[in-house]
């Protein structure tokens, strides 16, 4: 089911000629998103068409247009709840793909607009998620950040920049009998319960197996599966998907209770060789808190730091929203996740997480 039209009257700015409108129809986006600076894969407005047919959320797509054309463009996504509140995220799930506009009056007229569609629908907040700052000030979160590798030509010659330790884990992994193999939906059937049990492990609700299979719809060309196995069972496994240039890990999962045989450092080499081979120039291993374990695994690989800016509009100006997972209601209830059985988590976690970002 499509999200439902929602056809704003068109606003202007007062610092701006720019008008701004909001639609469930995003038809000229394509056209300026291929020759728009900075557009990436997750400006595209295919991603507001998965998130309504998996969860029901409601994208709204603000479009800046002068003299007819697009010049400046913003996807929300609209999520709701007793529990966390309504909010508006550009975009739920991923690092950053926020305000896109070619000039600064077209982006004070898109973040004009947006806090008028938050005052409209209630919403205590809107999270724009960007890659590199609004210059205006805006409570921001900078604790997190993308650690992307830049990749030589070919795997082997990655394979001589690893550290030994790194190498020495990946062979160990092989010498042990794991295989891996990549393909795309055909494996999310195997990639699927690795990761629901992982999310569990942590704490966090995992997303619908319909999700991933509706990104595989949208997205058939872009996306990859990599499952590792040990002895014919999936022991780690992972979705990436391509922007030009750049693989991203947006989903990777493994077993911990097989640690001992490394099966994360197989994963991630078969990934990490196969974008080198197949021509990328980089791997972004997704979003890491400063300092933590996962921030850690990833730079072991020679990843290198790209600082994000997550920036706030909120009904209570100054306030940043205390939804994330160093909050107490986070922490408590991570705590109480981990105590479910893994098929209760999978069946409970798509409808909490529909209502997270």
């Amino acid at each position: 089911m499509d999200p439902p039209a929602l056809v704003g009257r068109p606003r202007s700015s007062a610092a701006s000629d720019s008008i701004v409108t909001v639609s469930s129809d995003a038809s000229d986006w394509p056209d300026y998103l291929r020759r728009a600076s900075g557009a990436s894969l997750f400006h595209d407005p295919r991603w507001g068409l998965v998130m309504a047919r998996a969860y029901g959320n409601r994208p709204f797509y603000l479009t800046a247009r002068r003299d007819g054309a697009p010049v400046g463009l913003l996807q929300l996504i609209g999520q709701k709840s007793l529990l966390f509140g309504s909010h508006l995220c550009s975009l739920p799930y991923f690092d950053a793909a926020g305000i896109l506009a070619g000039d600064e009056p077209a982006r004070d007229a898109l973040l004009s607009r947006a806090e008028q569609l938050m005052n409209e629908l209630g919403a205590d907040w809107v999270e724009i998620r960007q890659a590199t700052p609004i210059a205006r000030s805006l409570p921001t979160r900078k604790d997190k950040v993308a650690l992307v590798l830049d990749l030589p030509g070919r795997s082997e010659q990655l394979w001589k920049l690893l550290k030994a330790k790194v190498r020495n884990q990946i062979r160990k992994a092989q010498r042990e009998g794991l295989t891996a193999s990549r393909g795309g939906e055909r494996l999310l059937g195997e990639f699927y319960p690795v990761y629901a049990r992982n999310m569990r492990d942590l704490g966090s609700p995992p997303h619908a197996k319909r999700f991933f299979r509706l990104i595989c719809g949208q997205f058939r060309r872009l996306v990859r599966v990599f499952v590792v196995r040990s002895g014919g069972r999936a022991v780690a496994a992972s979705l990436t998907v391509r922007d030009g240039g750049t693989v991203h890990v947006p989903w990777a999962a493994s077993d911990w209770r097989l640690r001992q045989v490394c099966p994360n450092m197989l994963l991630y080499w078969s990934m990490l060789a196969d974008a080198c081979d197949t021509g990328a120039a980089s791997f972004d291993f997704d979003r890491s808190t400063l300092n933590s374990g996962t921030y850690r695994f990833k730079k072991q690989w020679g990843a290198r730091d790209l600082p994000l800016y997550w920036h706030y509009l909120t009904r209570l100006p100054g306030r940043v929203p205390a939804l994330r997972p160093d909050s107490p209601k986070y922490r408590f209830l991570a705590a109480c996740w981990r105590r479910l059985p893994v098929r209760l988590a999978s069946l409970l976690g798509p409808r909490v997480i529909s209502k997270l970002h």
